[in-house]
């Protein structure tokens, strides 16, 4: 009996993703659970696994290719017979040679796929130095210069660089934002002094750098729970109110972003929510993010204070109804009683929907987000049990 497998279903906001690697070669042997192929949507990766024992029959999508969620990408022989000693788990199979047409395996890490990209290195043509003959960075940039045989693998440059799935969503989300939504935005400053010199006591306190970022994640949490009308998203139905405050950090990839999701960010501690903003986006960089992980965000915190940035209007991600740019921390002159003095001050801005959240609502929500910001004490203050 002949089974399709598919394509996983991994976001519900874009149509395609890309199939990045085979581990099973047709004819080759499979067991239930075994992994077959890597696949990536929107910069989630995905392991594609066997339903059934059986013989890989045929490979209907190669390496590189662009596939729409749900279809198929190969056809399983169920009960052929499996030879004896079957590699399971993540590890290729033994190579073989591929059926005629078919695609080659070329297993890579995400960061030498990115590398790649950039390089216009074909991976394909490529011997991984890796574990289990996986190409690292190491390989691309050997072929980039010529190495491996002195002949570089890299493809002409292109009259206009092909749209990555993630940069079609990018596009048609915050399109669709700007054509749904009424957006306005606030902007406000925030007297950071006493938050940065908290920030340099944490970092010696934990060992690890701290930032601004899981500050004012906390922040934004702890003021949506005084403010909850904030958080709701608009439907057609009415105003939806979320069932906890989940607040999404944008963290910046090569060809766009992706926003994982910290979840009940007010009834976690600072320390809590600095340590997974920093796990998670080192995996959402690495690829190893999960759908899941980036899904029903009720507020978002977009950032580029790591720029000389002051201020910017962020865009909405529907359905959110609000969102808060973070400009750079740096000196400033400020007026405190009645002199001029140096303070290190944030220019916030918000951007909100009209639809679902008025003026003075959204105002006094970003009050109470520069208020807490101004009292760090209030954001160090263990979480109540």
């Amino acid at each position: 009996m002949r089974q399709e497998i598919l394509m996983p279903t991994l976001s519900e906001d874009v149509e395609e993703g890309v199939l990045v690697a085979w581990f099973v070669l047709p004819g080759g042997s499979v067991r239930a659970g075994e992994l077959v192929a890597e696949v990536q949507v929107e910069k989630v990766s995905e392991e594609v696994r066997a339903p059934a024992d059986g013989v890989l029959a045929e490979a209907l999508v190669a390496p590189g290719e662009v596939v729409r969620q749900g279809a198929p990408i190969a056809v399983l022989e169920v009960g052929a017979a499996v030879a004896e000693g079957a590699p399971t788990g993540a590890e290729p199979p033994a190579p073989r040679a591929p059926r005629a047409g078919g695609p080659a395996p070329s297993p890579a890490s995400p960061s030498a796929r990115r590398l790649a990209r950039e390089l216009r290195v074909d991976l394909s043509a490529l011997a991984g130095s890796g574990p289990g003959g996986r190409i690292v960075e190491a390989d691309v940039r050997a072929a980039a210069r010529g190495g491996a045989g002195g002949t570089p693998a890299v493809t002409p440059p292109a009259a206009a660089a092909p749209l990555s799935p993630m940069r079609r969503t990018v596009a048609t989300r915050l399109t669709a934002g700007l054509r749904e939504a009424a957006q306005f935005t606030l902007t406000g400053e925030a007297d950071a002094t006493a938050l940065a010199a908290e920030i340099a006591r944490l970092s010696g306190e934990w060992g690890r750098r701290a930032g601004y970022t899981e500050a004012i994640v906390r922040a934004c949490a702890l003021a949506l729970r005084e403010h909850p009308r904030i958080a709701r998203q608009w439907s057609e139905e009415g105003l939806v109110a979320p069932a906890s405050i989940d607040v999404g950090v944008a963290v910046s990839l090569d060809d766009g972003l992706i926003v994982p999701v910290i979840r009940g960010a007010d009834g976690k501690d600072l320390e809590t929510v600095s340590r997974e903003i920093a796990e998670m986006a080192e995996r959402a960089r690495s690829g190893r993010i999960t759908a899941e992980e980036t899904r029903g965000a009720a507020f978002s915190v977009t950032s580029l204070g790591a720029h000389r940035i002051d201020a910017f209007t962020p865009l909405l991600d529907l359905p959110q109804a609000a969102i808060l740019g973070v400009g750079r921390a740096r000196p400033r002159p400020a007026v405190v009683d009645g002199e001029i003095v140096a303070r290190t001050l944030m220019v916030l801005s918000l951007t909100v929907d009209h639809r679902v959240i008025d003026g003075d609502p959204a105002a006094a929500f970003l009050d109470r987000v520069i208020a807490l910001l101004e009292d760090p004490e209030a954001l160090t203050r263990p979480v109540a049990a």
